[in-house]
């Protein structure tokens, strides 16, 4: 497992730079594993062609390793081979051919890690398919190109395999590979084997599927008494993919499975004490920041940024000659529009003078020729009468007045004589029925002309007003400022009220059972049925029995109240109101700021949701909650800028860069004690079984005082997923505090976790009688012990020699 860094860094800023922030180690996200090259062996100018020496196989569910066991340097340098136990097929487009990828082929491209699958389901082998390619790999890489395998095979398996994984395995070996002997152990027992653990033992073994306490009395495993926790590193893995997943829901990219994997081994770790750890890390850091690191909380020490690969955004950075050219370009363009649209604006003025002259000549036939043919003219320049073709001389004269004004920059609302309504006040007898029309028409105009008189009016008086306010409330300022600042405290302090009400509300409506909502209902109904708002006293009922009668029109929408129904049965965001809150409550803000010194920065909304928010916002974005590397950069950007003067696209681009940089980073800090936590608290993750402490205290409470005292000093953990840091004090502080008084207890963990199963199945198969061994013997207990293949023939496929080291010893 690669080292953790440590938590208390060096303050500074993504790209290197001294600041006075806190700066979480950051770790960069894993790519996706790459091919590795397997070198074949030499087998025929090896020392082991045509010899009898075990082959030795550590078929575990993560990775296999295998190797020859003939001397003790090759024992001591490990396996020869080791991979995942993983299986794929792909297709090779240039030969159009399907291809069968083994161990870490598997990773080649997109295709071909999207049908990656094991022939494990959990420690189960399952898939034979996959498992007889992976063995066909395996000798094919050892440099077996005989027709059989000559050598004995030495080959873990799952505590409890089923005899039937069994005998499938026997059947492939004898059947498929004509191997001479095949025998089968546990590779925690092995491990504890090669770091002497001998005698009486308590064996802790966590792998990818799941977790084992295995207890040994004189060295050879008691499986009866053995206890699984069905918990290891892939579960670990998915929990934590699912932490991220719900804690980051937009995430921009994707996050792998081995990418999780990558996390959990290099950034997780096991607390001593999980309890207080949680509780520290629920307290919510301060918002006044310092140098260094003592102002930082438990969460915010523990927190680490993975970085993940993201795409910046390049720009070319033009030279002054460039950017004075293309403000040249711009100011070129933008007059040229203004003239383009100026020729546009004369053209049309031109066709409405040609339009007026024509429509003036079509009105001086009225006085040369008879009313029915002037009529007649009329209807076939398209105008039903003469008041028609009145009324559009008139318009265009008023459009030619406006463009003229305009043109010569003068404002047409200026010395504007009010306009004359002559018909109002005549009679409709002395009118003909066009005149009748026109007084209609005039009656409108006037009627929207005395609108406008009124709205300017209005607006002149709330101008009025809202200037006498001002000074009133300037005058206040200035001669009682004691006063004031009372008056807009309350005030300001009524505007949040409001604002929260406002959220109060959103909140109770979502819930159909409370009183908000039922009110609501209660409006529904009552319009429903033609009755009042919830303010009136009519019963529905007796809206309905009106309308049935043919009663008055439907006047909803008529009284401001009914609107205020309408957006509360609509469930309506009353997103402006809520924008002009907000910005009624900046301008409290700006004034309270500039005239109150006892009103700071810390007592404005915003600062006060963000001490409300800090330790939510330091879970999902790490110290400062993500705004002390913005203010960082920003302050670098202004560096060295005047005052006013807009950035530069350099500045620009950076500042975006740095936007999706943060954006593509997980910040992990509950999580990186929580995952390895539910080795010790399974309900954590949902898992209904006990922790390992619970299950060592009862397997051990199965042997008397003695052969458990022995035990106790004697505690041995390994596997892949025991390899997080503080994981033996924790374990040795935990079986501590639940055993009896001053009993002695020693825990010790694996040398190598990896590889130390393989070297004492290696060790265990010479030890018996190295010399014999040397030549490509085996041990004699190895020999005695493996199956043959007379035994398979006469005794069944799943017929066992049980030893110290298999899986079905029992005491």
């Amino acid at each position: 497992m690669a080292p953790v860094a440590e938590e208390a860094g060096q303050p500074s800023t993504a790209n290197g730079s001294t600041s006075k922030f806190y700066q979480p180690p950051i770790h960069q996200a894993s790519e996706p594993p790459k091919p590795k090259t397997v070198k074949g062996l030499g087998y025929h100018s090896s020392p082991y062609w045509n010899s009898s020496c075990p082959l030795v196989i550590d078929n575990g569910s993560s990775e296999l390793r295998a190797g020859f066991a003939i001397a003790s340097t090759d024992i001591i340098n490990g396996p020869y081979l080791y991979y995942d136990n993983l299986v794929s097929k792909t297709r090779d487009r240039k030969r159009n051919a399907s291809v069968l990828l083994v161990g870490n082929d598997v990773y080649a491209d997109s295709l071909s890690r999207g049908s990656i699958r094991s022939p494990f389901d959990g420690d189960v082998i399952c898939g034979w398919d996959a498992m007889e390619n992976i063995l066909d790999y395996t000798f094919s890489k050892l440099g077996i190109d005989t027709s059989t395998v000559q050598h004995p095979i030495m080959m873990t398996e799952t505590l409890c395999n089923p005899a039937y994984s069994r005998g499938v395995m026997n059947e492939l070996m004898f059947e498929g590979y004509g191997v001479p002997s095949v025998n089968y152990g546990l590779d925690c027992i092995f491990s504890a084997y090669q770091n002497g653990i001998d005698g009486d033992a308590l064996i802790v073994s966590s792998g990818r599927s799941s977790t084992f306490v295995v207890p040994t009395v004189g060295g050879k495993g008691i499986l009866t008494s053995a206890k699984r926790l069905s918990w290891g590193g892939s579960q670990a893995s998915d929990f934590l993919l699912r932490l991220i997943q719900l804690k980051y829901p937009n995430f921009p990219t994707r996050v792998s499975q081995q990418q999780a994997q990558n996390m959990l081994e290099e950034l997780c770790y096991v607390s001593e004490d999980y309890a207080a750890d949680i509780k520290g890390m629920e307290m919510a850091p301060s918002l006044t920041r310092t140098e260094g690191t003592n102002h930082l909380t438990a969460m915010e020490k523990a927190d680490v940024i993975v970085q993940f690969p993201y795409t910046e955004i390049v720009r070319d950075e033009k030279t002054e000659e460039e950017l004075k050219a293309q403000a040249e370009r711009r100011k070129a363009a933008g007059l040229r529009l203004q003239e383009q649209t100026r020729r546009i604006r004369l053209e049309k003025l031109m066709q409405k003078e040609n339009d007026l002259k024509y429509y003036a000549q079509l009105k001086e036939w009225k006085a040369k020729e008879r009313k029915s043919e002037y009529l007649k003219r009329l209807e076939s320049e398209g105008f039903d009468s003469e008041q028609e073709l009145e009324n559009q001389i008139k318009k265009i004269e008023a459009a030619l007045k406006r463009s003229r004004a305009r043109e010569a920059g003068e404002d047409e609302e200026e010395d504007k004589e009010p306009p004359s309504f002559p018909l109002i006040d005549v009679p409709d007898v002395d009118l003909d029925e066009e005149g009748i029309k026109e007084k209609r028409r005039q009656r409108l105009m006037k009627a929207g002309y005395d609108a406008r008189i009124r709205a300017k009016a209005e607006k002149a008086e709330e101008k009025r007003l809202r200037d006498e306010e001002i000074k009133k409330d300037e005058d206040e300022r200035i001669n009682d400022p004691q006063a004031w600042s009372r008056r807009m405290r309350k005030e300001y302090d009524e505007a949040i009220n409001r604002i929260k009400e406002r959220k109060r509300l959103k909140e109770m409506l979502s819930d159909r059972k409370s009183l908000a909502a039922q009110q609501r209902m209660k409006n529904i109904t009552a319009l429903a049925s033609d009755g009042p708002s919830a303010s009136g006293t009519a019963s529905p009922q007796a809206g309905v029995r009106k309308r049935k009668r043919g009663g008055d029109e439907d006047t909803f929408g008529a009284n401001d109240d009914d609107w205020a129904i309408y957006r509360e049965i609509h469930n309506a965001d009353d997103s402006e109101e809520e924008e002009d809150s907000y910005a009624q409550l900046a301008a409290f803000e700006e004034r309270l700021l500039q005239n109150d010194p006892t009103f700071t920065q810390e007592d404005t909304y915003s600062a006060q949701q963000a001490r409300k928010n800090r330790l939510t916002l330091t879970f999902f974005n790490g110290p400062g909650g993500g705004s002390e590397a913005t203010e960082a950069l920003l302050g670098q950007n202004a560096k060295g800028r005047k005052k006013g003067d807009e950035p530069s696209i350099a500045e620009e681009t950076k500042a975006e860069n740095e936007s999706i940089r943060l954006a593509h980073q997980v910040h992990l800090n509950v999580e990186r004690i929580r995952v390895p936590e539910v080795l010790w608290q399974p309900s954590i993750a949902g898992v209904d079984q006990a922790g390992i402490d619970e299950i060592c205290s009862h397997v051990l409470n199965g042997f008397d005082l003695e052969t458990r005292l022995r035990m106790s000093k004697n505690v041995f953990y390994t596997g892949r997923h025991t390899s997080y840091r503080n994981f033996g004090k924790r374990l040795e502080s935990s079986l501590r505090t639940i055993s009896p008084w001053q009993t002695p207890l020693i825990v010790r963990g694996a040398r190598d976790p990896r590889f130390d199963a393989w070297r004492g199945m290696a060790k265990w198969c010479l030890e018996s009688n190295p010399a014999e061994a040397r030549l490509g013997g085996g041990g004699e207990t190895f020999r005695s012990s493996s199956i043959t293949r007379q035994d398979f023939l006469e005794k069944g496929q799943d017929w066992f020699y049980e030893h110290a080291f298999s899986g079905n010893w029992r005491a």
